[in-house]
Protein backbone atom coordinates (compact mmCIF):
# COMPACT_ATOMS: atom_id res chain seq x y z
CA UNK A 1 0.00 0.00 0.00
CA UNK A 2 2.70 2.25 0.86
CA UNK A 3 4.42 2.52 -2.59
CA UNK A 4 0.69 2.76 -3.96
CA UNK A 5 0.14 5.72 -1.88
CA UNK A 6 3.10 7.65 -2.94
CA UNK A 7 2.36 7.36 -6.54
CA UNK A 8 -0.46 8.29 -6.27
CA UNK A 9 0.46 11.33 -4.23
CA UNK A 10 2.77 12.13 -7.13
CA UNK A 11 0.32 11.81 -9.84
CA UNK A 12 -2.34 13.97 -7.82
CA UNK A 13 0.56 16.27 -7.09
CA UNK A 14 1.44 16.71 -11.02
CA UNK A 15 -1.61 16.85 -12.74
CA UNK A 16 -3.20 19.08 -10.06
CA UNK A 17 -0.01 21.43 -10.57
CA UNK A 18 -0.60 20.91 -14.25
CA UNK A 19 -4.16 22.07 -14.54
CA UNK A 20 -3.72 24.27 -11.53
CA UNK A 21 -0.35 26.63 -13.14
CA UNK A 22 -2.57 26.68 -16.93
CA UNK A 23 -5.51 28.00 -15.06
CA UNK A 24 -3.68 30.77 -13.17
CA UNK A 25 -1.88 32.05 -16.20
CA UNK A 26 -5.44 31.46 -18.38
CA UNK A 27 -7.28 33.57 -15.38
CA UNK A 28 -5.22 35.66 -14.36
CA UNK A 29 -2.44 36.06 -16.20
CA UNK A 30 0.45 34.50 -13.86
CA UNK A 31 1.90 31.52 -12.87
CA UNK A 32 1.01 29.75 -9.70
CA UNK A 33 4.07 30.27 -7.73
CA UNK A 34 3.14 34.32 -8.74
CA UNK A 35 -0.02 34.00 -7.59
CA UNK A 36 0.93 32.01 -4.31
CA UNK A 37 3.48 34.81 -4.01
CA UNK A 38 1.18 37.57 -4.21
CA UNK A 39 -1.47 35.88 -2.26
CA UNK A 40 1.23 35.64 0.71
CA UNK A 41 2.04 39.70 0.32
CA UNK A 42 -1.41 40.83 0.26
CA UNK A 43 -1.69 38.76 3.99
CA UNK A 44 1.35 40.77 5.08
CA UNK A 45 2.19 43.57 3.14
CA UNK A 46 5.24 44.48 3.53
CA UNK A 47 7.03 41.47 3.30
CA UNK A 48 10.91 40.94 3.03
CA UNK A 49 12.09 38.48 0.88
CA UNK A 50 13.32 36.06 2.97
CA UNK A 51 9.90 35.99 4.93
CA UNK A 52 8.60 35.11 0.98
CA UNK A 53 10.77 32.29 0.85
CA UNK A 54 10.48 30.78 4.11
CA UNK A 55 6.34 30.85 3.04
CA UNK A 56 6.96 29.46 -0.35
CA UNK A 57 9.45 27.06 1.13
CA UNK A 58 12.09 28.51 -1.72
CA UNK A 59 15.04 29.36 -1.49
CA UNK A 60 16.93 33.08 -1.08
CA UNK A 61 18.03 32.45 -5.02
CA UNK A 62 14.54 31.35 -6.32
CA UNK A 63 12.82 33.84 -4.54
CA UNK A 64 15.23 36.41 -5.87
CA UNK A 65 14.56 35.70 -9.00
CA UNK A 66 10.85 35.27 -8.91
CA UNK A 67 10.59 38.84 -7.35
CA UNK A 68 12.74 40.24 -9.95
CA UNK A 69 10.38 38.53 -12.92
CA UNK A 70 7.60 39.64 -10.95
CA UNK A 71 8.88 43.79 -10.70
CA UNK A 72 9.35 43.29 -13.89
CA UNK A 73 5.76 42.48 -14.95
CA UNK A 74 4.62 45.55 -12.87
CA UNK A 75 3.47 42.61 -10.08
CA UNK A 76 5.08 43.73 -7.05
CA UNK A 77 6.72 46.72 -5.91
CA UNK A 78 9.75 47.19 -3.67
CA UNK A 79 10.87 49.74 -1.27
CA UNK A 80 13.52 50.00 0.95
CA UNK A 81 12.64 48.65 4.41
CA UNK A 82 13.13 51.74 7.45
CA UNK A 83 14.42 49.10 9.89
CA UNK A 84 17.25 47.97 7.80
CA UNK A 85 19.14 50.06 4.99
CA UNK A 86 20.16 46.76 3.11
CA UNK A 87 16.87 44.75 2.97
CA UNK A 88 13.80 45.45 0.59
CA UNK A 89 10.19 45.06 1.70
CA UNK A 90 8.05 43.70 -0.80
CA UNK A 91 4.52 45.07 -1.85
CA UNK A 92 1.59 43.78 -4.43
CA UNK A 93 0.97 46.27 -6.90
CA UNK A 94 -2.47 47.21 -8.20
CA UNK A 95 -1.77 44.72 -10.95
CA UNK A 96 -0.84 41.95 -8.42
CA UNK A 97 -3.87 42.49 -6.69
CA UNK A 98 -5.91 42.31 -9.91
CA UNK A 99 -4.35 38.75 -10.70
CA UNK A 100 -5.06 37.50 -7.55
CA UNK A 101 -8.97 38.75 -7.84
CA UNK A 102 -9.15 36.90 -11.30
CA UNK A 103 -7.51 33.59 -9.71
CA UNK A 104 -10.11 33.32 -6.02
CA UNK A 105 -12.88 31.73 -8.46
CA UNK A 106 -10.33 29.08 -9.75
CA UNK A 107 -9.41 28.25 -6.09
CA UNK A 108 -12.98 28.21 -5.27
CA UNK A 109 -13.69 26.14 -8.32
CA UNK A 110 -11.33 23.61 -7.48
CA UNK A 111 -12.51 23.88 -3.11
CA UNK A 112 -15.91 23.22 -4.21
CA UNK A 113 -15.29 20.33 -6.77
CA UNK A 114 -13.17 18.46 -4.53
CA UNK A 115 -15.20 19.12 -0.95
CA UNK A 116 -18.65 17.67 -3.42
CA UNK A 117 -17.04 14.63 -4.11
CA UNK A 118 -16.31 14.06 -0.36
CA UNK A 119 -18.15 13.74 3.11
CA UNK A 120 -17.10 16.62 6.13
CA UNK A 121 -15.82 13.42 7.95
CA UNK A 122 -13.58 12.63 4.84
CA UNK A 123 -12.42 16.20 4.00
CA UNK A 124 -11.24 16.26 7.24
CA UNK A 125 -8.80 13.23 7.24
CA UNK A 126 -8.09 14.32 3.64
CA UNK A 127 -6.54 18.06 5.25
CA UNK A 128 -5.07 15.89 8.27
CA UNK A 129 -3.33 13.46 5.39
CA UNK A 130 -2.19 16.28 3.72
CA UNK A 131 -0.54 18.34 6.64
CA UNK A 132 1.15 15.39 7.84
CA UNK A 133 2.51 15.15 3.89
CA UNK A 134 3.44 18.57 3.78
CA UNK A 135 5.48 18.57 7.73
CA UNK A 136 7.48 14.94 6.77
CA UNK A 137 10.91 16.37 7.35
CA UNK A 138 14.17 14.25 6.17
CA UNK A 139 14.71 12.59 9.53
CA UNK A 140 10.88 11.06 9.24
CA UNK A 141 11.77 9.49 5.33
CA UNK A 142 15.51 8.12 6.70
CA UNK A 143 14.28 6.67 9.71
CA UNK A 144 12.21 4.32 6.74
CA UNK A 145 15.54 3.93 4.67
CA UNK A 146 15.19 0.31 4.09
CA UNK A 147 11.84 -0.98 3.08
CA UNK A 148 9.70 -4.29 4.28
CA UNK A 149 9.81 -6.69 1.52
CA UNK A 150 7.20 -6.21 -0.72
CA UNK A 151 4.57 -8.80 -0.75
CA UNK A 152 4.63 -11.42 -3.96
CA UNK A 153 2.07 -10.75 -6.04
CA UNK A 154 -0.68 -13.69 -6.14
CA UNK A 155 -1.32 -13.32 -9.84
CA UNK A 156 2.91 -13.94 -10.72
CA UNK A 157 3.49 -16.09 -13.24
CA UNK A 158 5.34 -19.02 -11.72
CA UNK A 159 8.73 -19.13 -13.79
CA UNK A 160 9.86 -22.84 -15.34
CA UNK A 161 13.20 -23.26 -13.88
CA UNK A 162 14.72 -25.43 -16.94
CA UNK A 163 13.43 -21.80 -19.85
CA UNK A 164 14.22 -19.00 -16.44
CA UNK A 165 18.05 -19.76 -17.04
CA UNK A 166 17.50 -19.19 -20.93
CA UNK A 167 15.36 -16.30 -20.62
CA UNK A 168 12.90 -18.09 -22.73
CA UNK A 169 9.66 -18.32 -20.46
CA UNK A 170 7.02 -18.90 -23.24
CA UNK A 171 8.80 -22.49 -24.69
Amino acid sequence: MSDRLFMLLDRAAHAFRERFERACRDRAGVSAIQLVALMHLRAHEGARPGELAGALRLGAAAVTGLVERMVAAGLVRRRPDPDDARAWRLFATASGKRATDAARPVIAAANAALAARFTPDELAVVARFLRAVAELDDAALAAHETPPPLPDAPDAPELDPATASRGDDHA
